[in-house]
């Protein structure tokens, strides 16, 4: 291995189901894949899309940048060793098999229009919170997250994303995603090439987490203000930093910007991936 090679860090195997990333499109002050620095155990119910995502976000941000204020990150994604992904429940139980006591844990999964989901998705909520995992729900699915990138979305789709994901493919600035989830392959639903650049270039990121805090705000439980998770988000340094176990429901709602009596499934539409972006650093306070 030659001298520049060990400077960058261990490379990581590419992941079945995903694309190359888009070069970083900033100078890194860390380097990518070392978990000497912050590392986040991060689980999904997708088996493509989100580890792309995960992927997008290490490869252009994770090595920090002092000029915005982010340090140094590393997603650690919990494979769920299944083609087909996981269920609510199971997304949460992977990530607590994987990471470590004290260890920062997400679990990522949707909402989507199987009926037979909300009792799982429930279940996932609960032990989540006792657990200390914070859930990234997206209602109906991931893609309204990829979709905020670009306009914002107000739609009330009950659990159906085909609407989504026609946006996403007919925006003119979604550039590579006019074949979206039509094509065979990795070629789906991957985020590589003009995919994730789309999604990372200018002020989208900023927009995506704009976008998706006005959700929280026009939630119609009517008590929900994405100001709250603002106030119950602490960034401590990263010999501090650890996951609050068994919060109360009103605690735990708290940091989602939710009121506690606000049902998850109800949060139609919403997409809560702003938050861990928001954990990272990555434009934590978003100007409305």
């Amino acid at each position: 291995m030659s001298k520049k090679q060990q400077e960058r860090g261990p490379r990581r195997a590419r992941r079945r189901g995903t694309d190359a990333s888009p070069p970083a499109l900033r100078r890194p002050v860390g380097s990518y894949g070392d978990k000497s620095q912050r590392v986040i155990y991060v689980a999904t119910e997708g088996s493509r899309t989100e580890p792309a995502y995960l992927d997008l976000l290490n490869k252009a941000l994770g090595g920090g940048d002092e000029e915005k204020g982010i340090a140094a990150f590393y997603l650690e994604y919990c494979h769920p060793g299944h083609p087909n992904g996981l269920r609510p429940s199971e997304v949460v139980q992977q990530v607590r098999a994987k990471a470590g006591p004290g260890e920062e844990m997400w679990a990522l999964f949707d909402r989507d229009a199987k009926d037979s989901r909300d009792a799982d998705i429930r279940k996932a909520f609960k032990i989540a919170r006792e657990s200390g995992v914070q859930v990234a729900l997206s209602h109906p699915s991931f893609e309204l997250w990829l979709l905020l990138h670009f306009k914002q979305w107000s739609s009330q789709e009950n659990g159906d994303d085909t609407k989504v994901k026609d946006q996403l493919r007919r925006h003119p600035d979604a550039k590579g995603f006019q074949d979206y989830d039509k094509a065979s392959g990795r070629r789906g639903k991957g985020l590589g090439g003009p995919r994730g650049q789309s999604l990372l270039v200018e002020q989208r990121p900023r927009d995506a987490i704009r976008n998706a805090r006005k959700l929280v705000d026009s939630c119609s439980h009517g008590d929900c203000s994405a100001k709250q998770a603002d106030h119950a988000r602490e960034l401590k340094p990263a010999s501090e930093r650890r996951q609050a176990a068994a919060l109360s429901v009103e605690e735990y709602a708290r940091q989602s910007g939710h009121a506690a009596g606000c049902d998850p499934l109800k949060r139609d539409p919403s997409s809560d991936v702003w938050r861990l972006l928001a954990a990272l650093g990555i434009e934590t306070r978003a100007k409305q």
